[in-house]
């Protein structure tokens, strides 16, 4: 007789808020014995009866991150099929030794109403994505669900983001606008801020506080009549993840070395109202943090305010970049150097001891012309 359990309702940990799928067996095998055997030894017939048996397997997985088989390899979740199905998820290929499935998890459709985020590894994308969505005037609302009390950080990667943006740099009204509020920060200048534009490549984390709803996202579409589209993956990361940014880290970086820009520098255009910090984590043997202008011409890796074509070292009434170093504190004008009025750009490197961020600030009024920035990073070994 073979008998096969149901799946378990799967159980949240605290540590990992993995959920585990058992798989029990019994297998009970009964032996003929021939006519008369039973007048054999005492031995013999204990060595029989051992024929009847007993198996009992248990087979366990994470749900963990495995990549589906399916246009793209998205990231999905490892669950068992039915935990899949039953959990709105699409099976796309197979994980942990074919035990599993890899689920995806898609949250699209008609802005009618507000969407919940309940599952880790999702994906939100625009009604009738890949085609780009040109009704304007709506505003669509996703609410994160707290998934397990460990929650600490949403991290959000915009695989493909295009939305309308304005000349002057200022979302709403005609422009679109994108909204994270969280627990951390109720207040409409806080972190993390409000963009739109192009933001395709680029990433935001945002605190999920401990307690209550974890957060929301709102894309609201103004009065324009262009198109948007978008395809953002939803990361949780729990408190003890490593991968988990520094608090109040709008951006965070990995790696000796990389790039970042600001939000909708791949558009031509800096953003109103930016008040956030770009982290990137410290690496063993490394004590300072160097940045530079990419050698990217197009648009301009380095215009944050007139003049232009100069460097600016009085920056408290313009936009700028908070960067510590030896002689100077902030940045701003048209050329990344800390000397005035200075024509060439240089890399500058920070104080030993500070933290590896670099902070962006931008002003509330029209910033027509000026495209922010393209830096690279590398981070300098301890002497």
């Amino acid at each position: 007789m073979i008998s096969f359990d149901l799946p378990l309702e799967p159980t949240k940990r605290r540590e990992t808020y993995t959920m585990v799928t058992w798989v029990r067996f019994w297998i009970m095998g009964v032996m003929l014995v021939p006519h008369g055997a039973i007048s054999q030894n005492t031995n013999e017939t204990s060595s029989r009866q051992k024929r009847l048996f007993s198996i009992f397997n248990i087979v366990t997985f994470k749900n963990d991150v495995c990549v589906s088989t399916g246009a793209g390899n998205l990231h999905g979740t490892c669950y068992d099929s039915t935990s899949c199905s039953s959990k709105g998820g699409t099976a796309s290929g197979n994980c942990a030794a074919g035990f599993g499935v890899c689920c995806l998890f898609i949250v699209k459709g008609s802005c009618g109403s507000t969407q919940t985020i309940s599952q880790n590894c999702t994906y939100i994308r625009n009604s009738g994505y890949p085609v780009a969505d040109a009704t304007p005037s709506e505003t669509c609302t996703y609410e994160f669900n707290r998934i397990c009390d460990n929650i600490c950080q949403i991290r959000l990667d915009f695989k493909t983001l295009k939305t309308e943006d304005a000349t002057t740099g200022i979302c709403g009204t005609a422009a679109d606008t994108i909204l994270v509020r969280s627990p951390f920060s109720e207040s409409s200048n806080g972190f993390p801020p409000a963009v739109c534009g192009t933001l395709t490549g680029q990433h935001m984390y945002f605190e999920t506080g401990v307690t209550g709803g974890a957060g929301t996202l709102t894309i609201i579409k103004g009065t324009s009549t262009g198109s948007r589209t978008y395809d953002i993956k939803v990361t949780y990361l729990t408190c003890d993840n490593t991968a988990k940014a520094p608090a109040g880290c709008t951006q965070y970086f990995t790696g000796p070395s990389g790039s970042f820009q600001s939000y909708n520098h791949a558009n031509g255009q800096l953003l109103t109202s930016q008040n956030y910090q770009n982290c990137f984590r410290q690496e063993a043997g490394y004590c300072r943090l160097e940045i530079k202008e990419s050698a990217t011409t197009m648009p301009d890796p380095f215009l944050l305010s007139a003049p232009p074509t100069m460097a600016e070292v009085t920056c408290q009434a313009v936009s700028f970049l908070s960067f510590p170093t030896p002689t100077l504190s902030s940045f701003c004008g048209g050329i990344l150097d800390s000397t005035d009025t200075s024509t060439v750009a240089n890399p500058q490197t920070s104080i030993p001891g500070t933290a590896f961020q670099v902070g962006l600030r931008t002003l509330g009024t029209t910033l027509a012309d000026l495209a922010g920035f393209n830096l690279d990073y590398t981070q300098i070994p301890c002497a």
